[in-house]
This record gives structure tokens, sequence and C-alpha cells, in this order.
């Protein structure tokens, strides 16, 4: 078994991956607000000419799609160490970042709801016990 130490930039690579997969969610909704903002007859009107109306769409979608790409190679970094039954569960903590991020950035128009938080909660609940009960059984 590796030392703690040792094993930081593998905890650093599963926790870079789950930030970026929630900033990639929410840049990829962005993305598609920004184009159900624009009129569909006028969208499918102007593809044989200009589409500069669609780049704030296609920005947001392809930044979100960069930030996948390079959260999928973090993940599969992670996933090199880690066992898939303590690193999967992981990924729940991206639930709780999009939850947030997506009431704080006014740009989603997202709120905050007591049956949203609870369910955040479990998640976090359940995400420590995995991993309380992974290294309990590494240790022993």
């Amino acid at each position: 078994m590796t030392s703690g130490a040792k094993r930081w930039p593998y905890r650093l690579l599963i926790g870079c991956s789950i930030v970026l997969s929630a900033g990639a969610q929410l840049l990829m909704k962005a993305g598609m607000l920004e184009l159900g903002s624009l009129d569909m007859v006028s969208v499918l009107k102007s593809i044989p000419g200009s589409t500069a109306h669609l780049l704030p769409v296609a920005a947001w979608v392809l930044a979100g799609l960069v930030l996948y790409a390079t959260s999928m190679l973090t993940w599969m970094g992670a996933l090199a160490k880690y066992d898939l039954s303590l690193a999967y569960p992981m990924l729940g903590l991206s639930y709780i970042l999009v939850y947030v991020g997506a009431v704080i950035w006014p740009r989603l128009h997202e709120t905050i709801s007591v049956s949203k938080t609870v369910g955040i909660l479990l998640v976090l609940a359940g995400v420590f016990l995995v991993t309380r009960s992974t290294s309990n059984m590494q240790k022993s």
C-alpha cells in the first residue's frame, strides 16, 4: 500500500475530474439556455448565410466540451490508481458542485429548494460512507 503522501497526486486527479466535470455541465447548460433564447426559425433560415448569432452558443458549449474532455483525462489517471468502487462514488460530489454552481450563477436562473438540498446532503452522506468503508477495508 502506498503512503498518503504518495497518493496525493491521484487524489488531486479525482478532485480535478470532479471540478472539471461540474464546470463542463454548467457551461453546456449556459450554451443551451443561449440557444433557447434564439428564435429557431431565424436560426434555420440563417444557416446558409451568417451564423454569427450562434457564436455565443458555440462558445459556451465548446468550453464545456473542452472541460469535459479534460475531466475524462484526469479521470483515467485516477482510475489507474484507485479501485472503481471507491473512485466512482466520488463523482457524486460533482452533483453538489453543479447544484451550488447553478444556484450561484445568475445566468442559469436555478433556485434553492429544501428537497434538492436534502437530496444533495444524502449524496454527500453516501460518498462519505463509501469512502469511509473503503478506507477501513484498506487498513485491515
